[in-house]
Order: structure tokens, then sequence, then C-alpha cells
């Protein structure tokens, strides 16, 4: 039983490291901002990149207080030619498709988490501006965005 327990807390050991060493920069984590949307009170949302070895970013949403089993996408943006009211409602123009390639769904409590690869370079926080999270059936309904122009924690 010894033996057993060693050997699988050694695997694990050696499986984190793995993970570990593929990451090239530490995880920024930004806040998203409700945007005023009919149907939407309580809408809050992080979003986490993390730059891979493999000249690849990470992207995990995690978003709570949205509409129960709704689908949802999410997409990085550039920045609009007029950034008077900030970056979110400069209406940029979507860059690298959607987060995750596919719509997501959220769970019967408004939760959702939408995770995706993008080539770094494609995704570099001086190329987009911000991420919005829009309604898949009516992109035009955006309860969430996140400025990347602002500091990441």
């Amino acid at each position: 039983m010894k033996k057993f327990l060693a050997l699988s807390l050694l695997g694990t050991l050696v499986l984190a490291s793995c993970n570990q060493a593929n990451v090239t920069g530490s995880v920024k984590t930004y806040a998203f901002a409700a945007q005023t949307q009919t149907g939407y009170a309580t809408q809050a949302a992080t979003a986490s990149r993390t730059d891979l070895n493999t000249g690849d970013t990470s992207t995990v949403l995690k978003a709570t207080g949205l509409k129960p089993s709704t689908a949802y996408i999410a997409h990085y943006h550039i920045a609009g030619a007029d950034t008077t009211n900030g970056v979110c409602a400069s209406g940029g123009a979507v860059q690298n498709g959607l987060i995750g390639g596919t719509p997501f769904t959220s769970d019967a409590s408004g939760n959702l988490t939408i995770k995706g690869l993008a080539t770094t370079s494609d995704i570099a926080v001086g190329n987009v501006k911000y991420i919005n999270i829009h309604e898949a059936a009516t992109p035009s309904v955006v309860p969430l965005c996140a400025d990347l122009t602002l500091a990441a924690k």
C-alpha cells in the first residue's frame, strides 16, 4: 500500500512539473465590466491569459450572473476608431475568431466557463484591446466586456 501511495504521489508531481514547463509567463487576470443590457443585473466575469512555450496563449473566461442555459460566444477585439467612451464601446473588429471556437452554454445557475487557445502574436495585448462575451443567438447583446488596456492582476 505504501509503495502504491508513493508511486501515485510521484506520478502526480511529474505530471504537475510537465504542465508548468509549458508556461512562459505568469497568468494575467482581467476583470470584466458589466454592460447595461436588458435581462442582466448581476453579471460578472474574469479573463485569465497564460502564454505557453508553444507560441499559444490559453484564455479562460469565467462568468456568473448570466441567463441560465443560454449559449454565449466570446471574442478578442481590436480598438475601434472612437475610444472616447472606452475601448469596450468603440466597436472594434473581432480579432482571431471565437475564443474556444464554438458557443458555450451557461449552466442552470447562469455560470459559464469558456476556454480556448490562440496564437500569442494574434492576440497580443498590444494588438487586441478588449474581450466581449455575447449572446450567441443575438451577438448585439453584450453583457460583459474586459478592457485589456487596464492593468492585469
